[in-house]
């Protein structure tokens, strides 16, 4: 017999549940710690932009003498809690997550954009009359087919700030882009790993190269203060992948370039080009080849690669081999591979 039922409600109907004591936020069934006011702010940033949010479980008793129903909130209890204070003016969106709405209440905002909140659907999945055992068992077999979480969709789901949301973006937008130079696939993309290799190279435009496992600990950091234009953040790297696409305009899918290890050190390199990246060598006084001659210097990297035996290859083209193939997210080996492309293009 089926024991649950998919519907969905309005933000208003949440509201009405509350006002009237007929929706229970049971804490007993919290799993997760209290939400950061950015988490908070992200949530209700999401709905004013009018996309989805996970959907919400609720265990509907039915009191046969009232005729009443209560219903009691067994997972999502911190978004309804976020939504409910957020309707009430507990607190204000943040301006660097919504440059229209952030700093202002609810309340004070255009009566259009409250009716549009308070009309915003929430898919809910009704447990109806079913014992706590029950909602356990199905929370265990929901959880069954959860897959395990990698280290960027672990970062995402603790993080809400400026540069989370910016790495997301970059990342999203340039969808196209990962896919038809071969970089990335469709699979790696589902699991976030364009996100992750956008972030990787922020961090170096900002800070200079860094290894890559230390891209969580500028999450943290840069959650807690992130001073950066993010649109001016955002053109700098438009630039320097408009600067790849003038070296390469046929693309990188036929080179070593699509290896996403090698992409990242040929982002530095040319970005250091362009922009020049903090803890390399100020570029040199001749200045660097046009695009179309570091075309033809690049091409060497693929000649290094075909080479099996390393017959006549150079001291600085063997370590830059070497370089590729071990340790290859390395702070020290991505200093060497970005600086051994750089005295190519010179």
């Amino acid at each position: 017999m089926k024991s649950y039922d998919s519907r969905t409600y309005s933000i208003n109907d949440f509201v009405e549940w509350d006002a009237a004591k007929q929706l229970e936020l049971n804490p007993r069934f919290q799993r997760r710690p209290v939400w950061t006011d950015k988490a908070k702010s992200f949530l209700i940033d999401t709905i004013l932009r009018g996309k989805p949010i996970p959907k919400v479980f609720i265990r509907q008793k039915i009191n046969v003498t009232t005729k009443s129903s209560i219903r009691e909130v067994v997972d999502g209890q911190q978004r309804l809690r976020t939504i409910l204070s957020f309707i009430k003016d507990g607190f204000v969106v943040s301006k660097r997550q919504n440059p229209t709405y952030g700093g202002v209440l609810f309340s004070q905002l255009p009566e259009e954009v409250q009716a549009q909140i308070l009309s915003y659907e929430i898919s809910v999945d009704l447990l109806i009359n079913l014992p706590d055992s029950e909602i356990l068992d199905i929370f265990s077999r929901l959880n069954s087919y959860a897959v395990v979480l990698n280290e960027q969709e672990k970062i995402n789901a603790d993080h809400f700030g400026p540069f989370k949301v910016l790495a997301d973006k970059i990342g999203h937008k340039y969808y196209d882009y990962w896919t038809k130079h071969g970089i990335l696939s469709s699979k790696q993309i589902m699991r976030m790993l364009e996100v992750n290799l956008v972030a990787d190279l922020l961090i170096a435009l900002l800070e200079g190269i860094k290894a890559k496992k230390q891209v969580k600990k500028f999450y943290d950091l840069y959650e807690s203060s992130f001073d950066h234009d993010t649109e001016q953040l955002e053109a700098r790297f438009d630039q320097v992948i408009i600067a790849i696409g003038a070296i390469y305009p046929e693309g990188l899918s036929d080179t070593a370039f699509r290896r996403p290890h090698l992409f990242y050190s040929l982002f530095t390199a040319v970005a250091h080009r362009e922009l020049h990246i903090p803890g390399l060598p100020p570029p040199p006084t001749q200045g660097y080849a046009s695009p179309e001659a570091a075309r033809n210097a690049l091409e060497r990297v693929d000649e290094i690669f075909t080479n099996a035996d390393q017959e006549g290859l150079s001291r600085d083209e063997i370590s830059f081999l070497r370089d590729s193939r071990r340790a290859t997210t390395d702070e020290k080996v991505r200093v060497q591979r970005t600086e051994f492309l750089l005295s190519l293009m010179r």
